[in-house]
């Protein structure tokens, strides 16, 4: 840590990224040993971020993220989807398909961001929101062989009556854009 930095909001991150990674959550004791420090240190901690609704906390004590994470996590959704529908745009007008940009959220792919063509008579309807698992479907294989390949070799996926039937899906990761995983 510097001295720019302030070691109780660091403390409260760690637990919110600890919570994070786990599906039954963690008790105070299983947090204090985590983060090596009091448990009293872990309870005030707690107590802060279930005020805000970052956690709460099971019958059994258990702490798990709140869903007041889930109003901080919206407002990026807007910037990533302003900042490529540009390029949505024009990919759909070229080649005549839907365009949608693609974000990992836990195991699913979530679409954020959808541009339909103007100009074709019949093409695939798409909508933000839609969620599926990142192992069916164009977006979501682009996004998982990415994780599996050198950071040199982009590429592509292609899939067919995956998500709906009879149609065909194409997507690439994308690369160079640090703290984003999608496609």
């Amino acid at each position: 840590m510097t001295a720019e930095t302030s070691q109780t909001l660091d403390r409260g991150l760690r637990v919110l990224k600890l919570l994070a990674d786990t599906d039954h959550g963690l008790t105070v004791t299983e947090l204090s040993n985590k983060l090596g420090v009091n448990r009293t240190v872990v309870y005030r901690l707690l107590a802060t971020l279930e005020q805000h609704a970052l956690v709460r906390r099971d019958l059994g004590g258990r702490a798990r993220v709140g869903l007041g994470v889930l109003r901080l996590g919206r407002q990026v959704h807007p910037l990533v989807r302003e900042a490529a529908l540009p390029a949505l745009r024009s990919l759909a007008e070229d080649i005549g398909a839907t365009a949608h940009l693609t974000l990992v959220d836990g195991t699913e792919a979530l679409a954020v961001a959808v541009v339909e063509p103007t100009w074709t008579d019949y093409h695939v309807a798409y909508r933000a929101g839609f969620r599926h698992p990142l192992e069916r479907g164009a977006a979501g294989k682009a996004i998982l062989a990415a994780r599996a390949a050198a950071a040199d070799e982009p590429g592509y996926t292609l899939t067919h009556g995956e998500l709906e039937a009879g149609a065909s899906g194409a997507a690439a990761a994308l690369i160079g854009v640090t703290g984003v995983e999608g496609s």
